[in-house]
């Protein structure tokens, strides 16, 4: 799936990240053991063997320091804390709090999850999570709690340093989606995992949605619910806003999914500067 279920009562699964952009693997041992490692280590003595040398030459060839910008000095490096504490702005406004979601939402705990990670399916078809991949300068959750109906709700925002790691996101949350119709986490079970058809939302240069069926709790209990995750990505950033509860809510649950991920759009494009950090 694309984010993280909402924590507490109920709760459903989420995408898997694959490819070279997906960070470091879960614990365990590689394919090819001992011996790859024996020649990733020589690998990398002699790749920093030639970046000795090329920083020599660089050095050597830069001219003689002066600032008539003739090319020759050093680029300037990126601040990358103030990139993300540009994009943690981002993230902390546009996520949204219990009011943004409609009356008798309350905060749930935990409120905040900062920062967020990112989920995976394992091959056995297990869900579970994992830190963020690199270039994420944020990645921020919020859960909310509707007592009256039992809906709960997840508004995630993760902002990347390039839409390309963005685009790499939400491929692999798509992939994630096709990969296993039915998941599992220790008790929990969910089944008809599958891509839907996304929310009439505009805004976003891409849209993938997701729903399936909670069918066991964390507690080994029977349940009957129905989970929405809408997402969508404009530009740089990734929004989710992640809805679950029983099935006979299906209408209300797809509605909170679509007004809550246009919301949060509505709030990220009124911060352009902010949202475009790290680019």
């Amino acid at each position: 799936m694309s984010s993280q279920p909402p924590t507490g009562p109920p709760s459903g699964p989420v995408p898997r990240p694959s490819g070279p952009a997906a960070g470091p693997p879960p614990p365990g041992p590689g394919p090819s053991g001992g011996r790859s490692r024996r020649t990733l280590a020589l690998l990398v003595g002699g790749a920093a063997a030639v970046l000795a040398l090329v920083v020599v030459l660089v050095l050597s060839l830069g001219g003689d320091g002066d600032d008539g910008g003739g090319g020759s000095g050093s680029p300037t490096p990126v601040d990358t804390k103030a990139a993300e504490a540009d994009a943690h702005a981002v993230a902390t406004r546009v996520a949204l709090a219990p009011p943004d979601w409609g009356a008798g939402f309350t905060q749930h705990d935990p409120y905040e999850v900062d920062p967020a990670p990112e989920s995976l399916v394992r091959e056995d078809c297990e869900f579970a999570s994992r830190p963020s991949r690199a270039g994420t300068l944020a990645s921020l959750q919020r859960n909310v709690y509707q007592t009256s109906s039992g809906i709960a709700g997840t508004s995630e925002v993760k902002v990347f340093v390039d839409e390309a790691t963005a685009k790499q996101y939400l491929a692999d949350a798509r992939d994630n989606i096709h990969r296993c119709p039915e998941q599992h986490r220790a008790k929990e079970r969910w089944n008809g995992v599958r891509e839907a058809t996304p929310p009439q939302v505009t805004g976003f240069d891409e849209l993938v949605s997701e729903e399936g069926h909670q069918v066991v709790t964390a507690n080994g209990g029977k349940v009957d619910d129905l989970y929405v995750i809408a997402t969508g990505r404009d530009g740089k950033s990734v929004l989710s806003a992640y809805v679950v509860g029983s099935s006979k809510l299906d209408p209300q649950i797809h509605k909170y999914a679509a007004d809550s991920l246009q919301k949060m759009q509505q709030r990220l494009v009124q911060q352009p500067e902010a949202a475009a950090t790290g680019g």
